[in-house]
Formats: C-alpha cells, structure tokens, sequence
C-alpha cells in the first residue's frame, strides 16, 4: 500500500524533467511489426522535415507509409492520430504542439529576465502546463507540456528523461521532444534511443508491473531551451471514479507560466481544493470543451522556494490544488471499509493463534503489547503491489501469516485480527506519514502512504504501528505522529495527537573520576523510552554480538579521540517486553586541559546545537518527527588536591517550543560535582511567527552546554 496509494492519491510532479513519476511511453515505432495498412492512421516525420500520413507497415528495415516507403533510419517521429471524444486528434493533440519560434524567443526573455532576480539557479521552467481528463468512458488521459531555459550546467538535467509505468495498465506517447540552441536550431529526441527497463528495488519492495523508460534530449547545453510534450493514458483504472488530479505551481527553480486543466464529462460535479495558493488563482475559470466541462487554474512568474533547515515538506509550502469527483466520504468509505472487513475474520487459526501469543495476560494492555510484539518480530515487512482491493486493504490475516510477510496494511490486518479475537476493538487506520506532507482530508481524497492501527484496549483509544519492529509497547513511530488518520471501517478521521517529550526519552546517568595527568575514567548508564530506545535497539541488533565491543570502542573514539573502552553491557536488544539499557566503561587519557596549576574541562558529549536555528529569519517553520527529552545527570570527581574555580550560573529557559534546565552543583566537601541537564523538545512544529523567540533560546541553551570548568589545584574553597 505504502507506494500504491502515493501514485493514485496524489499524482505528484516527480523531480524529473517530466514531470510526471507515473507516466509511461509506447512509441508508435516500437509497434509497427503488428501494424497493418487497414489499422491506426499514423502521422510520420523524417529527419528533413518530410511528412507523410496513411496506416502503417514494417518490413524489416523498410517502412510503408500509407503507399510511400522510407528507410527506418529516415525516420523522426511516428504518432498514431487519436481522438479522445473532445476533437483533439492529429500528431500533437490540440495545445501540445511545439511552440513558434516567436513564442521560445518571447520565453527565453522573460526567463532570463526573471533570472535576474534569483542569482544562483540553473534552469527556469519557462511553460509547465498540465491536462486531466476523465473520459466519458473512464479512461483518465495526462498531458503535460514543458519549456525549461537551461542556464547552468545543474540545468542540464532537463535533458534527462526517466518515466515509470504499468504493464496492463497505462501507456504514453511523446508528441515531441527537443533542444534548442539559442541560434534557432532544434535536435529532437530520437525514439530508437529510448531504452526500457525494471526499476532497481529494495529488497522490501516487490512490483512485477512497474517498468521505467529512460532516454536523454540531444543538444542540451547551457542557454540551450529544452522543450517536450507527452500523453499518458490509464485505460485499465481500478475505479473509473478515481480520478483525483493536482497540480503543483512552485518548485526549486522559477516557474514563468504554470497551467493545469481538469477536465470532466459534462453533467459531472468536481470538488477541489487548494493550498498557499493567492486568492485571486484559487478559483478555477470553466469554460465548455465539446464534451467536456473543464476547469483551469494558473500561476505565473512564481519565484523558487527557498529550502531551510528542518522545514515542512515542499507539498506543505507551495500553491497546490487538489481535485476530487466525491463530496463526501462516503465511498471510500464503503468500498476500502469494506475490503477491510473481508480480510479482518477471525478464523480458528487466528483465534488459536492469538490466545497462543497472549498467554496467561490477563489486562488488554498487556494482551495487546503481546500482540504488538509479535506482529512487528514475526510478519517480515515486504510490500507487495497488486490490485487496488490488494494494495488498500492488504490481504486476508491468514494469507499473510502463512506467507510469514506482508506490506504495512497487511500487518495492520494480522494485528486487528489477534486482537480482535481476544476481544479488543481494533482497526487498520490510514495515514500520510509526517515526512511526506500533510494529507489532504477537507475534501474526499485517497491522500495516504501508510496503515497503522487504532486499537482500544479497554475502550480507550491509542495507535500502534506493528510496521517497525523494535517498538516496544505502548510506543509507535515518530512519522506517525501529528496526522490524521482515516478509519475506514468506522467512517472516522482521527487526529493522532503527539506523544509528550518523555515519551522519547534518553536519560543517561555519568560519572567522571578525573586523573592529575588530565585523562578521565568514566561510566555511563542509559535508559530509553519511545523511538530514541527503537532506534538504539534496532542499530544493536543489526550488530552481532561478538563486534558491539568493537563497535562502541569505534563510537568512543569518535566522541572522545583516543578513548579506550574498558566495559561494555547492553540490555537484551531482542526482548521488547523489557525497557533497553546500555551501560559502558572507558578511559579518557587527555580529557582535560592542563595550564600551571590549572585543569580546563568540556565534559563529552554534553553539548547540544540548533542547525534549524542557525538562519537569522525563517520563512516556513521548523518541522521535525516528534517531540524529544534528553536528561543527563554527570558526577565529575575532582582532580586530588584540585577545587572548582570556575563554572556557569544556572540556566532555566520554559519556552513555548524549548524547556532547559542546566546547573552545575558541587559538593559540600568540595572533592566532586554534579552537572544536570535537562532539554525538551515540546512541540513538533515551531510555526514562523514564533521563530525569533526559538532561536534567542536556542542560541542561548547551545551557549550554556558547551560549558567549561575550571579547576584550581592546591586551592580549598576556604582560601577562596
């Protein structure tokens, strides 16, 4: 589901020259042994700018055209003539033709013009004009038409073609593609260069239809044009209804016109949404197009986003709109809800199954971790891409569990099915994860990446998310955290609330015994909580047991250079059931500064820094995972004869966003003593208007942490 639900739920613009990552390419050329005179009209240029028309037929290396005949190697372009019921046919289909030689030279002077104003970018997308349309018989057509201005040797990348598509699902067609040299002369892609492949994939992912086709635009060079214009036909869709368009009007680079049209069977209503958009562009202009209703909405001479450190998502930031056929929830609704009941039956081996797995738990908090822990160690994540009913809605628990693997929404599916079948409410929730936008839910939209659950252990509600497999009950992952949740089988959409900082918590307990040479040895003892405890479980279990020494002797060296680890102890990283700890040993031979009678000390690891405040304004907000907790507690034992001269005053900060804590307390009898830092990360996102505050703050919490202290030796605080 993770990737099947992207591609149909939100046809982003992918960053490649196409624009489109699900768009496809059958080149007429590449189909011609089947053609026969009586089939398709094709439209056929040769490299001189000859034309001809009429069916055609291959013949070896020779080419009929209609009663014509042509060398292959004579030929340009072959486009089959197509109607899509609206009256556009021909080579190009109407709007997609390439561009008069009066309108690239109008364009190369307002982009140069507007890249004036950007110093630094290395392209500017000169026309990014796209077409939706359902057709009256449910076949959904993408067009899309681009003009980029390349401008530094970064820009030649529009040069680059690489576009996914579906075996038995979708095809495309090029109308054109070129450069143009800034003398006027073009060099069109030649469709015999064209090379078709299966996408590289990680071992987790599995999708037998996806291809990839890939080829390069010749003649691009700097302060060349880079023109093309594709057409991309789902005749297969799961759902005809289904049809849920965006548009995207910013990127990296300036857009000069930006164009989408969305166009419906006359007498079908469309719903829309849009974001960051200015108001005078929010509302489409309608206008008849045979038989189609059609809406347009625009932008023009949009500058580039600036990125910045731990900003929100682009698809969070830019003008976007988003299109809908649904008013209300209510089919998504029944038809995901639906195939989520089929799969969700507890069958005797479930039953079986899950009173295995709970044992003698009594409390549905402790059933559940047991389930939890489970479904994350013994279902293998694997996704799988197949039908929509597949790749929404998972396939039945039994099937997965007898396969021992499955995709987040089939291990969501096994989970719901255990705990049902001890009597705990739950379901499969589905969500757009936190890193990849927020998703869109004012109006009906499949907008979601990822399946959780929603359980209710004694009727109370709480998420778990069995996709990971180090997260120990009752916590779940970061990204889940913060977004909406769509249950579809209770026709419900959740906000799933950020967990409070101790909920990722690392607390470390140090202590320092510091040596006269100015080495140290030291011991540290650390406990977890929440993701912090999953990522430090799952790194040391991808460790086998017999290097982690060595592993951590390499982490020492690192943070302390010449550090030499004495001891090391971790807590069983394979019992979730068990809170995870890490304890380690080591020698420090020069920690501190020695100057005559004087030690000078930074304790390791000890310091915090803000890269997301480092800019002196912001313009989007800091955006990250989670809220955090780190407390440190450090025992330092003082040099003999040495007495502390010199050391911060406390630091207390309980902001909106940042809560600090930092002292330094020395002992009564003077011989040792005991630092104390305590710094939260409150709130998920820091929102711009509150940043000046947030950077005063953090500026001020760095400062303090990369604290010094001095010892004096042969000096007793009496004497002081």
């Amino acid at each position: 589901m993770d990737n099947t639900l992207r591609a149909i739920g939100r046809r982003q613009r992918a960053e490649t020259p196409m624009r489109r990552a699900a768009a496809c390419l059958t080149l007429a050329l590449c189909g011609l042994a089947a053609c026969r005179p009586a089939g398709p009209r094709f439209e056929v240029e040769t490299w001189e700018g000859r034309k001809l028309k009429g069916a055609l037929r291959l013949e070896g290396d020779t080419l009929r055209v209609g009663r014509s005949r042509l060398a292959r190697a004579e030929v340009a372009l072959a486009v089959q003539e197509t109607a899509d019921g609206a009256g556009d046919s021909g080579k190009y289909a109407a709007g997609f033709a390439p561009l008069s030689d009066s309108a690239l030279a109008r364009y190369r002077e307002r982009a140069k013009a507007f890249a004036a104003k950007s110093p630094g970018i290395d392209s500017v997308l000169c026309l990014d004009r796209g077409q939706e349309t359902l057709t009256p018989d449910g076949k959904q057509i993408y067009r899309y038409h681009a003009l980029h201005l390349v401008l530094k040797e970064g820009g030649r990348k529009a040069a680059d073609l690489q576009l996914g598509f579906e075996e038995g699902r979708s095809r495309s067609r090029v109308f054109f593609a070129r450069s143009i040299a800034p003398d006027g002369r073009s060099q069109w892609l030649d469709p015999a260069t064209l090379e078709v492949a299966v996408p590289s994939q990680e071992a987790q992912f599995l999708d037998t239809r996806g291809r990839v086709l890939s080829g390069r635009i010749p003649g691009v060079e700097v302060d060349s044009l880079v023109e093309y214009a594709y057409e991309t036909l789902n005749y297969n869709p799961d759902v005809p209804d289904y049809f849920f368009p965006n548009y995207y009007f910013q990127g990296d680079e300036p857009f000069l016109d930006s164009v989408i049209d969305v166009r419906v069977p006359k007498g079908r209503k469309l719903n829309w949404t849009t974001r960051h958009m200015p108001e005078a562009a929010r509302t489409p202009q309608r206008s008849a197009q045979g038989p189609y209703d059609a809406y347009r909405w625009a932008m023009h001479d949009v500058p580039p986003y600036c990125p910045e450190p731990m900003m929100p998502h682009k698809s969070d930031v830019v003008p976007a709109v988003h299109c809908s056929l649904f008013f209300n929830w209510d089919e998504l609704h029944q038809r995901t809800g639906g195939y989520q009941r089929e799969r969700l039956q507890v069958t005797p081996q479930i039953a079986a199954l899950a009173k295995k797995i709970v044992g003698e738990a009594k409390t549905d908090d402790a059933k559940l971790a047991a389930i939890y822990h489970w479904v994350q160690r013994n279902v293998n994540y694997m996704s799988i891409k197949g039908s929509l009913s597949s790749s929404w809605a998972g396939h039945p628990a039994t099937e997965t569990l007898k396969n021992g693997y499955g995709d987040c929404t089939d291990k969501a599916i096994v989970l719901a099915s255990l705990a049902k079948a001890v009597g705990i409410e739950a379901y499969p929730a589905i969500l757009q994860t936190n890193d990849a936008g927020t998703a869109v839910t004012d109006i009906p939209i499949p907008d979601a990446n990822h399946c959780i659950n929603l359980v209710l252990p004694d009727g109370k509600p709480r998420f778990l998310d069995s996709t990971a497999t180090d997260h120990r009950y009752p916590y779940f992952r970061s990204d889940d955290h913060g977004v909406k949740a769509i249950i579809h089988m209770t026709g419900q959409i959740l906000d799933i609330p950020v967990p409070p900082p101790e909920d990722n918590l690392r607390e470390s307990v140090q202590e320092l015994v510091l040596k006269p040479d100015g080495g140290a040895d030291a011991t540290e003892r650390n406990t977890y909580t929440g993701d912090y405890e999953a990522a430090i479980r799952g790194f040391w279990r991808g460790v086998p047991p017999g290097i982690r020494a060595h592993m951590m002797q390499q982490y020492l060296q690192r943070r302390s250079p010449g550090a030499v680890c004495t001891g090391f102890e971790l807590g069983d990283a394979d019992d979730l059931s068990k809170p995870l700890t890490m304890e380690v040993s080591y020698r420090i031979p020069a920690l501190a500064t020695q100057t005559r009678d004087l030690y000078i000390l930074s304790p390791p690891g000890f310091s915090h820094d803000f890269p997301e405040a480092s800019l002196q304004t912001r313009q989007f907000a800091i955006e990250r995972a989670t809220t955090q907790e780190m407390r440190t507690t450090l025992k330092i034992v003082c040099p003999p004869r040495c007495t502390l001269v010199g050391a911060p005053t406390p630091l207390a900060i309980h902001g909106k966003h940042l809560w600090y804590e930092g002292r330094v307390e020395p002992a009564p009898d003077g011989k040792s003593l005991t630092l104390r830092q305590t710094l939260k990360y409150l709130t998920r996102v820091v929102p711009p208007g509150d940043y000046a505050e947030y950077r005063a703050q953090a500026t001020r919490i760095a400062a303090w942490s990369e604290l010094k202290l001095v010892f004096r030796e042969g000096r007793t605080g009496a004497q002081r």
